[in-house]
C-alpha cells in the first residue's frame, strides 16, 4: 500500500488562502480536505505517506528544458535567468528562477515563478511537515500517451501539454539534446481561460504542428490544424490531476526543480538512518562524559595538592624569616643560604647561575645568548648576547631581580646582526 499526499495551492487568480489536499492510494482518493495558512495536514490515522507532490497552476509557472551553460552549479544559476528573460512577461527582479539537476543529455528543467506568489505559497505551507516533497505545474501531470499535444478542460481552465512536457514519455539520451533557441521556443505546458482557447490553440498548432492530438470531449480541435493539415484526434476523458500526479514515478519527479526552495525540498530521513546507532551513540557519549569527569577530578586533585604544597612552603619560610616579605621563596631561600655560607656553597656554582640565566632569557623575548664564561673564583657568569634593542638589558635586569639575581651591565654596541651586549650574572 502506497499513500501519496497531493497538495494544490491557490493560483494567482484565486483570492482564497487555503490549500487543497488529497491522499491517493492505489489510484483512488481516500481522503481530502483543505488547510488554512500555516496549518498542518491532518491525514487519517491509517495512512502512511510515502511522499508528497505539490501541483501548481500551470498559468503561474514558466517551464522549459534547456541546456544551461556554466562550469559550475553556481554559474548555471547565474546564467539561467538571462536565458529566459525574453520568454517571460515580467522583469527578472520580479521572478525567482530554479533549476533541476543536469540530465545525461546536458539539459535541465528551468522554472520561473513570480516572487510575491511564491512567497504566498511558502506562507500557506509553512506548517507542512513531510519527509519528501516534489513540485510541478499541473500541465506536466498530464500523460500524453505518445501524442504531440494534449489539451484538457478543467472547469474554468484549459490545461495543455506538448510532447516535450510529457514526463512519462521523455527519454534523456544524448541524441535527444536540442540547441538553446529551439528549446526556448517550444512550450512544454500551460493553462488558459476558455475564451482564449481558439487563438491559443491556433498559435500552438502553428508552433508545434501536431500530428496526433489528445483532447477532452468538450473542446474543439479545429484551430490546431493550420492550413488544412490533417491531424489525428483522440478524444479522452479528462483525468483527475490528483490521481495522475500520484502515479508519476519518483525518479521522474526528482529531475524537476525544487520550486519552493530548500525549505520544502526533499529531505533525508536522518532519524530513520541513525535509529540503529542510537544505543552505540549513547554508550559513546556516556564514555566521553565519564572520561571528561575523571580528568576534571584529577585536575582538581592536582591543583589542590599544588596549593597545599605552596602554602606549606610559605609557612616554613615565615617561620625562618618572619620579617621578610615573600616574593620568590626559592630565590629568597637561595640568597639566605649564600649569606650564611659566605657565597661559597652551590649558589655561586655554574649550574645555579645557568639555571637563573635560562629563566631570565625565557622571560624576555628577542634576546639570544651567544656565549657563556664561568668564573669560579668570582662566582659569576659572563654572558655575551644579542639584543633586539638597547632596552632589552633593562628588561633582563628586572627579570633577574624577580629571580633574586643581579645583572651587571658590561656594555652594548650596534652590530650588523643587532645590538651585541655583555653582562654578568651573579647571586647576591
Amino acid at each position: 500500500m502506497t499513500d501519496v499526499l497531493i497538495l494544490q495551492p491557490p493560483g494567482s487568480a484565486r483570492s482564497d488562502q487555503t490549500v487543497l489536499w488529497s491522499v491517493v492510494r492505489d489510484g483512488s482518493v481516500v481522503a481530502e480536505g483543505e488547510i488554512a495558512s500555516g496549518a498542518s495536514v491532518q491525514t487519517p490515522t491509517d495512512t502512511v505517506i510515502a511522499h508528497a507532490v505539490m501541483v501548481l497552476p500551470s498559468e503561474d509557472v514558466f517551464m522549459r528544458r534547456l541546456p544551461v551553460p556554466g562550469q559550475s552549479e553556481r554559474d548555471a544559476r547565474r546564467a539561467a535567468p538571462f536565458l529566459i528573460e525574453d520568454q517571460i512577461a515580467q522583469p527578472l527582479e520580479d521572478v525567482e528562477v530554479s533549476l533541476g539537476p543536469v540530465g545525461v543529455d546536458g539539459a535541465r528543467w528551468v522554472a520561473a515563478v513570480d516572487r510575491s506568489l511564491l512567497g504566498r505559497w511558502r506562507t500557506l505551507l509553512s506548517g507542512l511537515d513531510v519527509a519528501e516533497l516534489h513540485t510541478l505545474p499541473d500541465g506536466l501531470v498530464l500523460t500524453g500517451h505518445g501524442g504531440d499535444l494534449t489539451v484538457m478542460g478543467y472547469g474554468d481552465r484549459v490545461v495543455f501539454q506538448t510532447r516535450a512536457g510529457d514526463l512519462g514519455a521523455k527519454t534523456e539520451t544524448p541524441d535527444a539534446a536540442r540547441d538553446l533557441d529551439a528549446a526556448l521556443a517550444d512550450p512544454v505546458c500551460g493553462a488558459i481561460e476558455p475564451h482564449l482557447l481558439t487563438p491559443v490553440l491556433a498559435g500552438l498548432g502553428q508552433r508545434v504542428q501536431p500530428r496526433r492530438v489528445l483532447i477532452s470531449a468538450e473542446l474543439d480541435p479545429g484551430p490546431l490544424a493550420p492550413a488544412d493539415t490533417p491531424i489525428a484526434v483522440k478524444r479522452i476523458e479528462t483525468p483527475d490531476l490528483r490521481i495522475a500526479a500520484a502515479a508519476l514515478p519518483v525518479d521522474a519527479l526528482e529531475v524537476l526543480p525544487v520550486i519552493l526552495g530548500d525549505t520544502f525540498a526533499a529531505k533525508v530521513d536522518w532519524s530513520g538512518i541513525l535509529a540503529p546507532w542510537r544505543w552505540a551513540a549513547g554508550l559513546g557519549l556516556a564514555a566521553v562524559l565519564g572520561a571528561s569527569a575523571l580528568m576534571m577530578g584529577q585536575a582538581a586533585y592536582l591543583e589542590d595538592r599544588a596549593a597545599r604544597f605552596e602554602a606549606a612552603q610559605d609557612a616554613e619560610f615565615r617561620v625562618l624569616f618572619p620579617e621578610a616579605r615573600i616574593v620568590n621563596v626559592s630565590a629568597q631561600m637561595r640568597q639566605a643560604l649564600n649569606g650564611v655560607s659566605g657565597g661559597g656553597v652551590g649558589g655561586t656554582g655554574f649550574l645555579p647561575l645557568a639555571s637563573v640565566l635560562s629563566q631570565i632569557v625565557a622571560d624576555v623575548e628577542g634576546v639570544r645568548v651567544d656565549s657563556l664564561r664561568y668564573d669560579a673564583s668570582r662566582g659569576e657568569l659572563s654572558v655575551t648576547a644579542l639584543y633586539s634593542g638597547f632596552g632589552d638589558f633593562e628588561r633582563l635586569r628586572s627579570a633577574a631581580e624577580e629571580q633574586g639575581a643581579v645583572l651587571d651591565d658590561g656594555g652594548a654596541r650596534q652590530s650588523a646582526a643587532g645590538v651585541a651586549g655583555e653582562f654578568t650574572v651573579r647571586l647576591p
